[in-house]
């Protein structure tokens, strides 16, 4: 399974660690690029070239895919703890691809499973904006995540370009590399999406903006009014015991409550 290509071509085997300085620059360059942070006045930095080197240099998760020469794709990442023992898992804090993905984003989510695994750490967590319904199926139906909790304004104010001047709820996902969806997780298709769970007794559902990315530039206050709405609802169902099951069809995230199983489809 870890060696099977996506349709474009793509597989784990393609990310490589990024180590010396021309890489780590075009890393960070990347970055920017893809969050969009740049002004007239300045160059706004996402992750510093810097701080790329010093984690990089102490061991952790510095790595991207190229075409030729040209990088396409890095993630970022180090080894946390989740109490006052070793570490345990992997906190992946930023992944950025060109445009169009063709896989690449899959294809490092695979990579930093095997990267984790080999150091015996069990678990990859991260956070993600709510509001972006494509970053949510990719997380919760291709890849398997489950969010542990809702944490509103998460980073506090950012200035990187596609978060300014807005609030920075994040759901926080847990990703359990040794359960079976984990390891057989397919390379295309919907992996943990439960097509029918809208029908289930008592699911709830949680409607975002189909593209919360082009809201931004055409209407932050619709954005800013989505951000509120969906946040209460989250708080409000997760403390009543319900949990993510996933995305409808819809782009929906699909709520249950906690006595209703997982209903898993291939």
């Amino acid at each position: 399974m870890e060696q099977r290509r996506t349709a474009y071509g793509v597989t784990h085997a393609d990310v490589v660690e990024l180590r010396s300085a021309e890489h780590l620059e075009a890393a960070a360059e990347l970055l920017r690029g893809v969050w969009q942070a740049r002004t007239d006045a300045e160059r706004i930095e996402v992750i510093s070239t810097t701080l790329l080197r010093s984690l990089s240099y102490s061991g952790n998760y510095v790595h991207g895919v190229f075409d030729g020469t040209d990088l396409i794709g890095c993630a970022v990442g180090w080894m946390g703890s989740s109490s006052s023992g070793p570490p345990d898992h992997l906190h992946s804090d930023i992944v950025g691809t060109r445009a169009s993905d063709g896989g690449i984003g899959y294809a490092m989510k695979r990579h930093q499973r095997r990267w984790a695994l080999s150091r015996g750490l069990g678990k990859i967590r991260w956070t993600f904006d709510p509001l972006v319904a494509r970053n949510a199926y990719f997380n919760l139906c291709k890849v398997g995540a489950v969010v542990t909790s809702y944490q509103p304004d998460f980073y506090g104010r950012l200035n990187d370009g596609v978060n300014t001047d807005q609030a920075t709820d994040r759901l926080v996902l847990e990703w359990d590399l040794r359960d079976r969806w984990a390891e057989q997780a397919p390379e295309e298709g919907h992996s943990r999406v439960r097509r029918h769970a809208v029908v289930l007794p008592g699911a709830e559902v949680i409607s975002v903006p189909e593209d919360v990315n082009a809201l931004r530039q055409t209407d932050p206050g619709l954005v800013r009014r989505e951000r509120v709405a969906v946040r209460e609802r989250f708080q409000s169902l997760l403390e009543q015991g319900f949990w993510v099951a996933g995305m409808s069809e819809r782009r929906e995230y699909v709520l249950l409550p906690r006595q209703v199983a997982p209903v898993f489809e291939a």
